[in-house]
């Protein structure tokens, strides 16, 4: 890159007052990027413009030059194809009546004169700027196909080669650019360069607001920068950077959250009867000291009489506390939390809401005084507004009926007190086993970053899921992201993706929305995969955490019946997963023993009438060994227990509990993924008993083809897109009609 020229550039742009570069100074910067731009002449008068088009040589392009014009087009501002000189001083006259005309007043400088562009594929490419995640880098294929199908992709700058050549693959109409229907294909390599160098000029220059190369048109070789649009930031609009942290001080609060998590001193502070003492009654399993500060004279009986030391003050706690719980009211909470800071507490979770996420002036400033607090000190503050912090291993629990005393794998962060409850809660019937659970509400000082960082250095950690509203810091929660789901997988459930969702999101917790668009790409860049609720979010969660590695998307499928194997068939290849026939020495395999009478051995196998409904668990064994040797098959789905079979596990439980021996054996033996559906039905409670029989045996267990498909599509999107990812980000959300990068 020419830094003297870009420097320049801007600068000659910001003395005169301006904020839009024109369409000369736009392609300057850009061939000083690097960037191929047909860089046009500049002509002030008709004349001027027809020597122009001579020395160029015809045919030529004009463009009107004009600071009030972004989109030249829309004024009638383009004149193409140009053929001889008196052609060039009527278009100039046209051009100056039309911008007359339209926008009156406006000022008109002249014309750009270039040459007419043989015809190619036309793209649209540049950068735009997100509040919380910067610079992003947008391509689509031109025309139609953006300012219609929206058909773009989007990238968090910068971006390295392959990051991008993904980006164009990811484009419907992909097609056009590897040459379909005979044409020839386009300079892919050319293509990725320009966009490489797009996202780098971005994350140099933070007073490039946006971008807009419309059109670009690639060839065979090479490609041409046909028109250019570049907003610089006006010094009271630039981005403001992130707040800057004290990296030692950041350290010790993030270290002080681990001893937090793992706890071995706590002290509640202000349980009452009229909430049931729930947060007295939630430690009560704590392996560690526990004890009550209450200085209520009239609450202090009951919290004896639940065998818990009740002390008046956090001094004389004899322990350092690692934990403290607030449940104190709003007006006292900044008290409680200059108290821990003085006697050294580690960490704190305040229950207390009522802050920012109320909009009252009182709030606000209430946690305003938290913050200042916390923010001179080392104390992890987990919260406000928040249930805290869950680790069963050690009883360290932030609600009384979840489970205590069971180490697990699996990690959970939730802005949602509710949907960290939730999950924690029927997590154990999934067979995922909680290692460690985070309710961080308001996230006032420790983030969902730091949580991230937390839990995927900890060496039990094997899944990482979450519910997030949204972040401060966008930057430094994709880093977390990125690296935590190179070690383990990592769920993302986001909360206020729709326009309504993401005004209810601030009245919630005080968060602001992340564009959808730009939140999307931001986890599918950093490795991490998108659910949409928490069914969904428990579903992915066992499978990645209990299932092997979907690193293919070709499925070998089971069912039952007819009519279940024609729907199964439908629901998995909606889900983007393949159904591929099997091979010739399977098929002959099968059809030594298959049972074809109401029945069929294609893939998927009809194979009721040749298992007995699971019975025959030798016929079933054997078709699963099939399904393992066959190449064409990267994971397995068998359904069972349908109908009347389901129906006699009720008295003959032997036959449930023989069958599950016999896959589970299989489950473990094979490499590939093996997954059961069992449908609740109308024998409900019959196949609870199974499924939590089979999980007992560690097998993956789904409630219909739906909700396996969708946990088998999320896993494969994972584990495909682990190893080595495209983007290298060391440190407009969007495309509109009219195809400006906005």
């Amino acid at each position: 890159m020419d830094q003297k020229i870009v420097d320049q550039v801007i600068a000659e742009a910001v003395s005169a007052g301006r904020t839009a570069l024109s369409e000369i100074e736009s392609k300057r910067m850009l061939a000083a990027a690097g960037i191929p731009a047909a860089i046009p002449e500049f002509a002030a008068s008709a004349d001027e413009a027809a020597a122009a088009a001579v020395r160029i040589g015809f045919p030529v392009v004009l463009k009107v030059h004009s600071p009030e014009v972004s989109h030249k087009s829309e004024v009638g501002g383009v004149a193409l194809n140009l053929r001889t000189e008196s052609e060039v001083r009527d278009a100039f006259e046209r051009i100056r009546r039309g911008l007359a005309a339209r926008i009156p007043g406006a000022n008109f400088d002249g014309v750009a004169v270039q040459p007419q562009a043989r015809p190619g594929v036309e793209l649209i490419a540049g950068i735009s700027r997100d509040e919380r995640f910067g610079p992003l880098v947008v391509v689509g294929l031109g025309g139609i196909f953006v300012e219609v199908l929206h058909d773009t992709a989007m990238r968090l700058a910068p971006i390295d080669r392959r990051a991008a050549r993904a980006m164009l693959d990811e484009l419907r109409g992909a097609p056009l650019l590897h040459g379909a229907r005979g044409a020839r294909p386009a300079d892919l390599d050319a293509i990725a360069d320009v966009l490489v160098r797009l996202s780098e000029l971005a994350a140099r220059r933070d007073d490039l607001i946006e971008m807009d190369l419309n059109p670009i048109v690639a060839y065979e070789q090479g490609l041409a920068v046909l028109d250019a649009r570049i907003l610089l930031a006006a010094d009271n609009l630039r981005q403001a950077a992130p707040a800057a942290r004290d990296p030692q001080r950041h350290g010790r609060r993030v270290e002080n959250l681990r001893r937090a998590m793992a706890a071995q001193t706590v002290a509640v502070i202000g349980d009452k009867r009229v909430g049931g003492y729930m947060w007295l009654r939630a430690m009560k399993r704590f392996a560690g000291k526990l004890y009550s500060i209450q200085i209520d004279p009239n609450e202090i009986p009951g919290i004896e009489a639940l065998g818990v030391v009740n002390l008046k003050s956090l001094a004389e706690v004899p322990e350092t506390i690692d934990y403290a719980v607030s449940a104190v009211p709003r007006q006292v909470a900044p008290r409680i939390l200059k108290d821990c800071i003085e006697n050294e507490v580690r960490g704190i979770g305040f229950f207390t809401s009522g802050f920012s996420e109320t909009t009252e002036e009182i709030g606000i400033k209430l946690e305003g005084e938290l913050k200042a607090l916390a923010t001179a000190s080392d104390i992890a503050l987990v919260g406000p507004n928040c249930m805290g912090l869950y680790n069963p291993a050690i009883g360290l629990c932030n609600f009384p009926e979840l489970e205590a005393g069971n180490p697990g794998d699996v990690c959970f962060i939730s802005q949602s007190g509710t949907h960290s409850i939730n999950f924690c809660a029927q997590a154990p019937a999934r067979g995922i086993r909680i290692n460690k659970a985070a309710s961080i509400g308001n996230v006032l000082m420790l983030e969902a970053a730091d949580f991230i960082d937390v839990m995927a250095a900890d060496p039990a950690t094997r899944v990482i899921g979450m519910y997030v509203e949204g972040v401060r810091d966008g930057r430094r929660f994709f880093e977390s992201l990125r690296r935590a789901a190179a070690a383990h997988p990592v769920v993302v459930w986001k909360g206020g993706m729709t326009e309504a969702g993401a005004r209810a999101t601030f009245s919630h917790t005080g968060s602001l929305a992340t564009p959808a668009a730009v939140w999307t790409t931001m986890v599918r860049q950093s490795g991490a995969v998108s659910v949409a609720g928490l069914d969904a979010t428990l579903d992915a969660v066992e499978m990645l955490a209990r299932g092997k590695a979907v690193t293919g998307r070709r499925m070998g499928l089971v069912a039952m019946t007819g009519g279940q194997s024609v729907v199964i068939t439908d629901t998995f290849a909606s889900a983007g997963l393949e159904i591929p026939a099997l091979s010739a020495e399977s098929y002959e395999e099968l059809k030594s023993f298959f049972n074809i009478i109401g029945g069929s051995y294609r893939n998927p196998l009809d194979a009721g009438g040749t298992i007995g409904g699971g019975v025959h668990t030798g016929n079933l064994e054997r078709i699963l060994r099939i399904l393992d040797r066959d190449a064409a098959i990267d994971a397995i789905v068998l359904e069972v227990g349908t109908g009347l079979r389901a129906q006699r596990w009720a008295t003959h439980e032997e036959e449930l509990t023989g069958l599950l021996d016999r896959v589970a054996e299989f489950g473990r033996a094979s490499a590939k993924p093996f997954v059961l559906i069992l449908h609740p039905a109308h024998v409900e409670a019959i196949v609870a008993r199974a499924k939590q029989l089979a999980r007992e045996r560690g097998l993956v267990v789904f409630d219909s083809f739906e909700r396996s498909a969708a946990a088998i599509r999320v896993a494969y999107d994972y584990w495909s897109n682990r190893a080595p990812r495209a983007n290298h980000i060391d440190a407009g959300s969007g495309i509109s009609a009219g195809g400006s990068i906005r």
